[in-house]
């Protein structure tokens, strides 16, 4: 079997359901929180004018990120590994689905003077749930210390490039990547029965 569950899925899951009840019971009856939230978000030092920043926002865009899922897919297909293929397009199509629920939901403002092409809501964050799923995909795939080690330092890149670009608040970055990591531990328990349903229906 290509993707197997982890041992801690459950609590990743637990995880990803405890931090929007979280954020939805503070985002609507917690002042406290919000303001907490914008102090930690004026600390973080400004660099919307950084070339750096802006490239690494650039390349982590949640359009790019689905280009970048259907190359692994298509990978994973041509080594007759369509199930896999089929799991990663489902794993990312899902999560972005309920990533633009929960945006909805939520209607949080993104942080004042934000970059004109960070439109949109402010929870989740786009960048980071892509790319979250992305790098947790590919160490599914290839659990070695470098996709683990490269996979990490890409997505500190971009969730910090969301920070000093002014594009959310902190607790938008964090908690997206709890999301993330929930959604996909879900998918790691349903990769068994999905492929079990797909060798029988093809």
């Amino acid at each position: 079997m290509r993707i197997t569950p982890a041992q801690n899925d459950a609590l990743q899951m637990l995880a990803a359901l405890a931090t929007l009840i979280f954020m939805s019971w503070s985002l609507k009856y917690w002042p406290a929180f919000y303001r907490l939230d914008q102090r930690l978000h004026d600390q973080v030092p400004n660099r919307q004018n950084s070339s750096f920043w802006r490239g690494v926002a650039w390349i982590g865009q949640p359009k790019l990120t689905v280009g970048y899922a259907f190359v692994l897919a298509g990978v994973l297909w041509l080594t007759d590994d369509s199930i896999t293929a089929f799991w990663v397009l489902a794993t990312l199509g899902s999560l972005d689905a309920l990533g633009i629920g929960v945006k909805l939901y939520f209607k949080r403002k993104r942080p004042d003077q934000h970059l004109p092409g960070d439109d949109g809501y402010s929870f989740p964050s786009g960048h980071v749930l892509g790319t979250t799923v992305l790098v947790l995909m590919i160490w599914a795939l290839w659990p070695t210390p470098w996709t683990g080690s490269l996979g990490l330092v890409w997505l500190m890149l971009v969730a910090a490039s969301r920070l000093v670009l002014r594009a959310h608040y902190p607790s938008d970055v964090f908690s997206t990547m709890v999301m993330a990591a929930g959604w996909v531990a879900l998918l790691r328990r349903l990769y068994a029965p999905l492929a079990e349903l797909v060798t029988r229906l093809f």
